[in-house]
C-alpha cells in the first residue's frame, strides 16, 4: 500500500504529463475493448451447444464446381455407403428447416421460420426453454415449441401455452412450451420447432441431417471413409455426401443452406477488425511508454539518489510498476466510460453489435490491469535500472537532444497513424466508387416485400386459403393507381447464393450460371430494356415456355454469337410442373439479351444470369413501384392490406436500402477505420506536445542565450521545428509505401475497384501532421516570445 500511496503522490507531482498519458491509453484501450468484444462474440457463435467440436451437418459437394449445400439423408434415398451409419456417429437428426413457412392462427397468415425435428435435436442443440408444460418435448407429433418474440406477435401477453396453430402442412399442432435466446448468437435460428412426424415433411421438403459424433472423433477423420463421388438420381455431376462441423459454418460463405435468416460470419472482415485494433493499441503503447520515459528523465535525480543510497534492482521494478499500475486503471476505468456513453454511437455510426458478456469483459478488464503494466514499465526499467548514478544525475537538466528510442517510438507512432489514415480515405472512395458505379436498373421509389410462402402439402383448404389472399393482395393493387404504379411478383434483382444452374451451348462446356425469376412488370418496373432480341409479353408468354433472357456477361461466358440459332442447354428445366415434359437436358431459346446488372456485392463483378418467365404467386416476393409524391400514402395502404390477412407487419425495404444493405460491411470497416484514425491522430498530438514540451522546458536557458545574443524568432523555429519535421518526414517514407502495399494486397481480388489517387496521401499527410504539429507551433511560438531576462532569473 505504501509503494501505491507513493506512485500516486509521483505521479500527481506530474498532472500534465499523467493526464496526457493517462488519455491516450484510455482512447486507445476503448478502441480495442470494443473490437474484442465484438470478435469475441463473432468467434463464439454457436457455442452454447456443448462439444460443439463434435457436431456437424451432412454436406452435399459437387465433383465439377464442389459447391456445398446441406443435404440430409433419408433411408430411401439408398445412398450407400451411407456416413449417418458410421460407428463415429453418435446421435442424429433428421430436420426439416424454412426460413419462408407459413402457419395460421385465426384465419390470419403468418410468415416464421420453422423447424421441424425429432427428439433427438433439442440433445444436439439446447435451447434454453422458459415455460413449459411438458417434461419431455416433441415426443408427442402434435406438440410446437414457439420463441419468445413469436408468441408475443401472435397471442399479445396472453398465456400461449395450450393455443393452437395451423402448420403449413394442414396439421393442428399446440403450444407446449416458450423458447428464450441462447447465450451466444445462434447461426440457424428459428421461431416455430415441430415435430417432423406431424405431417409428410419427406415428401415436400429437403431434409438435414445434423449429427453429434462420439469422443475422439472428428469430421475430417470421418470423412476420409467417404472421399469418392458416386453418382445420384436426378443429378448431373456426381456428388458426395461428408460431414461439415457446425463451429465452422458461420464463417463458411459458399455452403448453400437456402436460408435467408442464417447468421453468415466473414472471417476477413474480422481479421481486419482485429489488425485495426492492434495498430490502435500500438500507437497508445508507443506513446504511453514515450511519455513515460518523458516524465522518468524529469525525475533523474531522484532514481540517482536512490540507487546512491543503495535502492537496489527489486524496489525500482516495484515503483515503477506500481506508478504503471496506477495509470492504466485509472485509464481502464476510463476507457469502460468511453465505451458506456458511446455505445448510441458504436451502434449507429460504427454499425457494430457489441454482445455483453460479463466472463470475458472482466477477464479481459484483467488481463490489461496486470499485464499492460508489466509491457509499459519494461522499457524504463532497462534504461534507468542498469545505468550508473552517475550517468542519471548527468541527464538532470539536459533533453536538448531526445534519446534514440523516444525519436524511434514517435516515428513508428506517426508511421501507424498514417497508415490508418490513408487507409480510412481510401476506403471511403472506394465505398463511394461501389456505390455510385451504375447499377444497370433503377432503385428509386420502389418497394420490396418479403414473400409469402405457399402451403408445402397438398391439403387443399390451405391452398385455397393461401391463393385467396393472394388474389385479393393482386387485386387491391391493381385498383389503386394513383399510389401503385407497378407490381411484380418477383424477388428483386439481388441474387442469392446458390441459386444456379449449369448451362452450355452445343459444342462448349457446361458452366454455372445464376438464375433469376423476371416477368414483363419486373423488367418495366427496375426499367431494362433490351439490347438485343425482345424481354417478356404476359400476351405471349407463359412460365411452361422453355424460354430465357440472359445478360451481357452469360452471352460472352456461353459463347454465344446468335442468339436466334444457339439453344441454351441446360442441368434442369427451370420452372417444373407436371404438364411440362421432363428432359435429361431441356434446350431453351434465349429471345433477348440485356445489359449487366448488379446482382450482387461489385468487388465481385457482374454476374452471368438467366431470367426465366415465372409471374404466378406470392412465393417469389413482391416489387411495387409507388407513385414518387405519395410515397407514405402507398407504405400504408400497404400495411392496410397486409395486415388485413397476415398476421405479421409488413415486411418491406426500399431497393435502394436493399443494394446499400450488400455495402453493410464495407460501411463498417470504413467506419471503423475512419475513428480509429481520428483517434490516432489525437493520441499522436498529445504524445507530440508531452515530448516537445519536454524538449523546450529543457532548453530555456539556451533559448535565452540565444535571443541576448542577437537571435531571431526564425532562427528559434529553425531549431525547434526541424528535428521533428524529420521525424515525420521518415514517418511518411516509411509509411506510404507500407500502404500502398496494404491497400494493393486487399484489392487485388476486387472485380472493380477505385485507382489508388496521389491525393490520397497528400490529404493523408497534411492532416495528420498538420493537428500534430499545430500543438509544436503554439509551444514554439510560445518559447520564442518569453523574455529571456525571465528565464535567466528563473534558473
Amino acid at each position: 500500500m505504501k509503494i501505491i500511496l507513493l506512485a500516486i503522490r509521483t505521479l500527481l507531482r506530474f498532472r500534465l504529463y499523467t493526464a496526457i498519458n493517462i488519455l491516450g491509453l484510455a482512447l486507445s484501450l476503448a478502441c480495442c475493448i470494443l473490437i474484442f468484444r465484438y470478435v469475441y462474440g463473432e468467434m463464439t457463435t454457436d457455442h452454447f451447444i456443448p462439444e460443439i467440436d463434435r457436431v456437424c451437418y451432412t454436406v452435399m459437394e459437387d465433383e465439377v464446381s464442389h459447391q456445398k449445400r446441406l443435404y440430409g439423408l433419408l433411408p430411401e434415398y439408398g445412398y450407400t455407403p451411407n456416413p449417418l451409419e458410421d460407428p463415429a456417429v453418435e446421435i442424429v437428426s433428421t430436420l426439416f428447416q424454412s426460413d419462408e413457412d407459413q402457419i395460421t392462427v385465426d384465419n390470419k397468415l403468418y410468415n416464421v421460420a420453422s423447424l421441424a425435428a425429432d427428439t433427438n435435436y433439442l440433445k444436439i442443440v439446447p435451447i434454453p426453454i422458459l415455460k413449459t408444460s411438458r417434461n419431455k418435448l416433441l415426443e408427442n407429433p402434435q406438440d410446437a415449441i414457439i420463441s419468445e418474440d413469436l408468441s408475443r406477435l401472435i397471442f399479445g401477453k396472453e398465456d400461449p401455452i395450450g393455443q393452437q396453430i395451423t402448420t403449413s402442412m394442414g396439421e393442428m399442432v399446440t403450444v407446449v412450451a416458450v423458447m428464450g435466446k441462447p447465450d451466444t448468437r445462434f447461426s440457424m435460428p428459428f421461431d416455430l420447432l415441430i415435430s417432423n412426424e406431424s405431417a409428410n415433411y419427406r415428401k415436400y421438403s429437403m431434409p438435414h441431417s445434423l449429427v453429434k459424433l462420439h469422443k475422439g472423433h472428428s469430421a475430417a477423420s470421418v470423412n476420409k471413409e467417404y472421399e469418392a463421388f458416386r453418382k445420384m438420381s436426378n443429378f448431373t455431376n456426381r456428388l458426395r455426401i461428408c460431414f461439415y462441423p457446425l463451429q465452422k459454418l458461420y464463417f463458411d460463405q459458399q455452403v448453400v443452406t437456402y436460408l435467408d435468416k442464417r447468421l453468415v460470419g466473414n472471417y476477413t472482415h474480422v481479421l481486419i477488425l482485429i489488425a485495426i485494433a492492434v495498430l490502435i493499441m500500438l500507437v497508445g503503447l508507443f506513446n504511453f511508454i514515450n511519455v513515460y520515459t518523458v516524465l522518468i528523465q524529469k525525475r533523474a535525480r531522484e532514481f540517482g539518489m536512490k540507487k546512491v543510497f543503495g535502492a537496489n534492482t527489486r524496489q525500482v521494478a516495484v515503483q515503477l510498476y506500481a506508478e504503471n499500475l496506477c495509470m492504466t486503471l485509472v485509464a481502464l476505468f476510463l476507457a469502460w466510460a468511453f465505451i458506456e456513453t458511446g455505445t448510441l454511437l458504436v451502434n449507429t455510426f460504427l454499425m457494430i453489435r457489441i454482445p455483453s458478456h460479463f466472463l470475458f469483459d472482466a477477464s479481459l478488464s484483467v488481463g490489461i490491469l496486470f499485464l499492460l503494466p508489466f509491457i509499459t514499465a519494461l522499457y524504463p526499467f532497462f534504461q534507468y535500472n542498469y545505468s550508473s548514478p552517475v550517468t542519471s544525475l548527468k541527464k538532470i537538466g539536459r533533453g536538448g537532444e531526445s534519446t534514440i528510442s523516444r525519436k524511434v517510438f514517435l516515428c513508428l507512432q506517426y508511421i501507424i497513424t498514417l497508415a490508418l489514415t490513408i487507409v480510412s480515405i481510401y476506403s471511403i472512395r472506394q465505398l463511394n466508387f461501389m456505390l455510385n458505379t451504375d447499377l444497370g436498373y433503377e432503385t428509386d421509389n420502389i418497394i420490396k416485400i418479403s414473400p409469402i410462402e405457399g402451403p408445402r402439402g397438398s391439403d387443399m383448404s390451405m391452398w385455397n386459403k393461401y391463393n385467396l389472399i393472394v388474389r385479393q393482395l393482386d387485386r387491391n393493387l391493381k385498383n389503386t393507381p394513383s399510389l401503385i404504379k407497378l407490381h411484380s411478383y418477383s424477388p428483386g434483382p439481388l441474387s442469392r447464393l446458390g441459386q444456379n444452374c449449369w448451362a452450355h451451348i452445343p459444342g462448349k462446356e457446361w458452366t454455372s450460371i445464376g438464375t433469376q425469376v423476371s416477368n414483363q412488370n419486373s423488367f418495366r418496373i427496375l426499367g431494362i430494356e433490351a439490347i438485343e432480341g425482345r424481354l417478356w409479353n404476359d400476351s405471349i408468354d407463359n412460365n411452361m415456355d422453355l424460354s430465357i433472357v440472359i445478360n451481357e456477361s452469360a452471352k460472352r461466358e456461353l459463347g454465344i454469337t446468335d442468339i436466334d440459332e444457339t439453344p441454351v442447354i441446360l442441368d434442369r428445366l427451370l420452372v417444373y410442373s407436371p404438364q411440362t415434359k421432363e428432359q435429361p437436358a431441356p434446350r431453351y431459346q434465349v429471345i433477348g439479351v440485356i445489359k449487366d446488372i448488379c446482382t450482387q456485392h461489385l468487388s465481385k463483378g457482374y454476374e452471368p444470369m438467366i431470367f426465366f418467365y415465372y409471374k404466378e404467386g406470392f412465393s417469389s416476393g413482391l416489387l411495387v413501384s409507388i407513385v414518387p409524391d405519395k410515397k407514405q400514402e402507398a407504405i400504408d395502404f400497404l400495411r392496410k392490406i397486409y395486415n388485413e390477412s397476415c398476421g405479421n407487419e409488413l415486411p418491406y425495404t426500399f431497393l435502394k436500402d436493399e443494394v446499400l444493405s450488400i455495402y453493410k460491411e464495407d460501411k463498417q470497416l470504413v467506419s471503423v477505420a475512419s475513428l480509429f484514425a481520428i483517434i490516432a491522430i489525437l493520441i499522436s498530438a498529445m504524445g507530440l506536445f508531452s515530448l516537445s514540451l519536454f524538449d523546450i522546458q529543457q532548453r530555456f536557458h539556451e533559448i535565452s542565450i540565444r535571443k541576448i545574443n542577437g537571435a531571431t524568432t526564425k532562427a528559434i523555429w529553425q531549431m525547434l521545428f526541424i528535428k521533428y519535421s524529420q521525424l515525420y518526414g521518415i514517418a511518411c517514407l516509411v509509411g506510404l509505401p507500407l500502404s500502398w502495399l496494404a491497400i494493393t494486397l486487399y484489392m487485388v481480388d476486387f472485380a472493380y475497384k477505385a485507382n489508388i489517387a496521389w491525393w490520397i496521401f497528400a490529404i493523408a499527410i497534411l492532416l495528420t501532421g498538420g493537428i500534430s504539429f499545430l500543438t509544436l507551433i503554439w509551444q514554439i511560438q510560445k518559447a520564442s516570445r518569453t523574455n529571456p531576462a525571465d528565464i535567466i532569473r528563473s534558473e
